[in-house]
């Protein structure tokens, strides 16, 4: 399951962090949605925007520069003033008719005074506007006489601590505020805030009272953030999970891997890597040569054997056995550093290389006239023995499918072509002889130091250049097993082709075939 997915990311880019990262975002904006808006079809929420004291008292005495609050030419000293944002928080619109009871809002421990509507459009204000009550007629002063005290004004009279708002429209996402003036109760409460409740029902929805704006800002940031790390985790995990080397032992002992020397070394790694998981398997490498390998299988159809070939587009698949292409084994045209004449930065074999009519006229005739100078004396070519996929490769992909003519085996004083008979051979000959050139694959290099890359058409052998399809000199790596192999055979082939042995052979000159799903040259992907 992990390799699945991790695979599935690894399609939309190259890497963890890119999983993590569409996780993240597809996580954090369900998150952010569901907390902002989504809480119920008709929702409103209602939040605190200020409230505190007009004029705060110091030891409940009044100080100096107090502001004079009056209302209907009464004043006001024990004066709050409280602010709240009221908006539609649901995904529908609101209508009068949703209300099953009216909005309210109570101020504990306070009286309301008076409010009004801000923010609000024109007919949602007009609808939401309280009605002023007109000012109390005075006493009759008649009948009114020392020692005579006023009735009680009844409880019902009072200013009470609630607002009822009629019901209303809101918009999607629409909003107002209430600016409410309060005054003190009379039970010595106006040091404190008072403390506000809401009130009302709607069908199908409820109200609810939130945090500030910048209080629900900070909310979603830190659950976007668990999401995140959570998410990133996640990512890294199933990643690491599908790198894990694990491999099914067979009950078999002995596998032979035999074939293509390009090949070779990476197959000791893969070799190396599942005697390691199962330590009772013996995996028997020999580099032969492709064709040595194919010839090998077809000796031997009932042993464990798997024969490795380098494979050039559109060449077709040995009958009788089964191929599985496992990737591209990327090449390289190779060449002793004495070989080079130092014209300067940009000027040299190195950086110039040299074009594919140029390198046919070197390994079929023996030499070329170089009018640029960039060699400093006639090359020694060095190819491969008959039978080399590399030699195939090279003779199909670079020389326009002009086979090299028969040439001697290489010696210490070889000149024109001369031939060698595997991968290690070859290098090891360009290392130890001026002006050689030749080809092998493009990740050996650096155990040779004389040897460097000549590039071809300008274009080094590069994994984006041979994926961008630029760079013409590589081969298909396809495994031969005799048809229908199971048990050991095929367990190898499985534990080759896991995403972590991919990853293991990442860097070393061969593209698995994960790597090739949006290759530009439809003949490098994998069937």
């Amino acid at each position: 399951m992990f390799e699945t997915i991790a695979d599935f990311f690894g399609g939309l880019s190259d890497g963890q962090m890119w999983a993590g990262a569409l996780v993240c975002a597809l996580c954090a904006s369900t998150v952010a949605f569901w907390l902002d808006r989504y809480q119920g079809v008709r929702r409103i929420s209602w939040s605190e925007v200020y409230n505190g004291p007009i004029n705060k008292h110091i030891n409940h005495q009044p100080p100096p520069g107090m502001w004079e609050i009056h209302w209907q030419g009464r004043q006001i000293s024990e004066g709050s003033l409280v602010m709240l944002e009221v908006r539609n928080s649901g995904v529908q619109t609101l209508e009068p008719e949703h209300f099953v009871n009216p909005l309210t809002f109570t101020f504990t421990g306070k009286k309301v005074v008076h409010f009004k509507v801000r923010d609000a459009n024109e007919p949602l204000e007009v609808t939401l506007r309280p009605q002023v009550p007109a000012p109390a007629a005075p006493e009759p002063a008649d009948g009114i006489g020392p020692g005579v005290r006023l009735a009680p004004v009844p409880a019902a009279s009072r200013q009470a601590d609630t607002i009822t708002l009629p019901v209303f429209p809101l918009n999607r996402r629409e909003r107002f505020r209430l600016l409410v003036l309060l005054e003190d109760d009379g039970a010595g409460s106006s040091a404190k805030p008072p403390k506000i409740t809401s009130g009302g029902k709607l069908k199908g929805g409820r109200i609810k009272k939130t945090a500030g704006r910048a209080r629900r800002r900070w909310a979603t940031a830190i659950v976007v953030t668990l999401v995140a790390a959570l998410s990133v985790g996640a990512g890294v995990y199933a990643n690491n999970e599908s790198l894990r080397l694990d491999a099914n032992c067979s009950q078999v002992r002995r596998l032979t891997l035999t074939g293509s020397t390009a090949f070779s070394p990476l197959a000791h790694e893969v070799k190396e890597a599942y005697e390691e998981q199962c330590p009772d398997t013996d995996v028997v490498l020999e580099a032969t040569g492709s064709q040595e390998g194919l010839e090998e299988l077809r000796a031997n159809p009932a042993a464990e054997t798997i024969a490795m070939v380098d494979t050039v587009a559109g060449q077709e698949p040995e009958k009788g056995l089964d191929a599985h292409t496992v990737g591209v084994i990327v090449f390289a045209v190779v060449a002793n550093q004495s070989l080079a004449q130092d014209l300067g930065p940009g000027q040299s074999l190195w950086d110039l290389g040299l074009s594919q009519n140029q390198l046919r006229q070197i390994f079929t005739e023996g030499g070329f006239r170089d009018d640029d100078g960039r060699m400093a004396t006639t090359p020694v070519a060095v190819v491969r023995a008959d039978g080399s996929g590399t030699r195939n490769a090279f003779e199909e992909r670079v020389t326009g499918g002009q086979g090299t003519p028969p040439a001697p085996r290489c010696t210490a004083g070889s000149t024109g072509v001369c031939s060698v008979g595997s991968t290690m051979e070859l290098l090891d000959y360009v290392n130890r002889t001026k002006n050689a050139i030749g080809y092998a694959e493009a990740n050996a290099l650096p155990f040779f130091p004389n040897v460097r890359t000549v590039p071809i058409n300008g274009t080094p052998p590069t994994k984006e250049s041979v994926l961008d399809g630029d760079y013409p000199f590589w081969a298909s790596e396809v495994l031969y097993t005799r048809e229908g192999a199971s048990g050991l055979t095929r367990d190898f082939l499985d534990f080759l082709r896991s995403r972590g042995v991919s990853k293991l052979l990442e860097g070393q000159g061969f593209l698995p075939c994960r790597e090739l799903r949006d290759s530009k040259d439809e003949e490098m992907r994998c069937a």
